[in-house]
């Protein structure tokens, strides 16, 4: 959010804030006594469960609600951001404003669960579709050995055009390449997950969006509302929980509509790594009451089940009710997972499969289109040294004093 009021702001439109949990007490006292001033409001999920800050906004007219993201109402938000699914309540609160939601990756039961909980009239809804698929994006899948991961990527990030992204799946793991590709590269690379303070996440995300870092080692808490244009390359070390994961987290390279390449290094113990652990939660394991009652409980909880734990609480289920919610929501995981672990072993198109998972028809293939297809890598390490070659003829162009006076009269 702060990086989208940023943006705003170099562009022109002073009339813009965001409340949201790293917002001091005196920034948030002056927005909210301020808000008829603002033409954008930038507000998280968690914020609006603030009984203050709806009775605020529903003394305003409000012309426009956007929900950014909007996948996290079906996707995460029964994993770690449960007050998705109130933003259907808040609606409701700010008397049914008119209401645009917005995401790259809606597969149909995506669309029914942002219908639904959201509380949009199929009378009055329109849906607009578009291909997730990105022509300028090379779709490559990589099958290796746990053990082979760590030479195989350093040889890849020899080849493989800057800036990039690395993503994890732990933070621990995280960390220990960072230390690696800083031992065997030149590379400007620094890690961003959980675990890293405040300050540090806001340095390192500023430093990367400036250009001052080449690499990003993340988990998935990097990339949403990231909006660099020119990141040439995503890696994904571990395997992504569903191809909606997948799609997001790959979609952030190429954004300049420049050739950029995204690779799957695919483990196949990782699937069966991830399927155990995608079956295990003590929501089951537990007794009920403990849950309910026993809130020191509660912070030995995976993310997973204690945003589960929440949404349990909120809907005051009973045991046998949570008990359903719960079983249903790891076979949907489950489901997501195999279709992953399809995409990754497909020997046919990767394009094409994403665009039949969407519910698209992939009318043309491009050149530039995935490992399935590639015939001849010469080819296609050809062109990674070409863009290699342009991106750094850009960098040495670079106005970068006029970026940063930008930036300084913006704040």
């Amino acid at each position: 959010m702060d990086n989208q009021v940023m943006q705003m702001k170099r562009a022109g439109e002073k009339r813009v804030a965001a409340l949201n949990s790293m917002s001091s007490f005196d920034e948030r006292k002056y927005i909210s006594n301020h808000l008829s001033d603002y033409q954008f409001l930038f507000v998280s999920p968690e914020m609006l469960q603030s009984d203050w800050l709806i009775a605020k906004l529903k003394q305003l007219r409000i012309g426009l609600l956007v929900v950014d993201e909007a996948h996290c109402i079906s996707q995460w938000g029964m994993d770690f951001r449960p007050d998705y699914l109130t933003l259907g309540t808040v609606r409701q609160q700010l008397d049914f404003p008119l209401t645009l939601a917005l995401t790259a990756t809606a597969p149909e039961k995506v669309v029914t669960d942002v219908i639904h909980f959201l509380g949009l009239p199929d009378s009055q809804t329109d849906i607009f579709f578009h291909d997730p698929n990105r022509k300028n994006l090379f779709y490559q899948v990589k099958e290796v050995s746990r053990s082979d991961k760590d030479p195989i990527l350093l040889a890849l990030l020899e080849e493989y055009p800057m800036p990039g992204i690395i993503y994890f799946s732990s933070k621990v793991q995280a960390e220990a390449v960072r230390q690696l590709i800083k031992g065997h590269t030149s590379l400007k690379v620094d890690t961003y997950h959980a675990d890293r303070t405040l300050e540090d996440r806001n340095t390192i995300q500023h430093q990367f969006l400036e250009g001052e870092l080449d690499l990003i080692c993340a988990t998935a808490a990097f990339g949403m509302g990231i909006n660099k244009s020119n990141i040439r390359s995503v890696i994904h070390y571990h395997l992504p929980n569903s191809l909606e994961e997948y799609l997001q987290e790959a979609g952030r390279a190429g954004r300049d509509g420049k050739e950029s390449v995204v690779t799957l290094l695919y483990a196949p113990s990782d699937f069966q790594f991830k399927m155990r652990k995608t079956k295990e939660t003590d929501l089951l394991s537990l007794p009920f009451h403990r849950l309910q009652q026993d809130k020191d409980l509660h912070q030995h909880l995976s993310d997973s089940d204690h945003a589960m734990l929440q949404l349990i609480l909120q809907k005051k289920l009973n045991e046998q009710e949570a008990s359903i919610l719960v079983k249903n929501r790891i076979q949907d995981k489950v489901e997501q997972l195999r279709k992953m672990k399809e995409f990754s072993e497909t020997t046919f198109c990767k394009r094409k499969f994403i665009s039949n998972h969407f519910g698209h028809q992939l009318l043309e293939k491009p050149e530039w289109c995935c490992s399935s297809c590639q015939s001849n890598v010469e080819d296609f390490i050809g062109s990674l040294e070409s863009i290699k070659e342009e991106q750094t003829k850009e960098n040495s162009q670079s106005t970068e004093w006029k970026e940063k006076l930008i930036y300084l009269f913006s704040l």
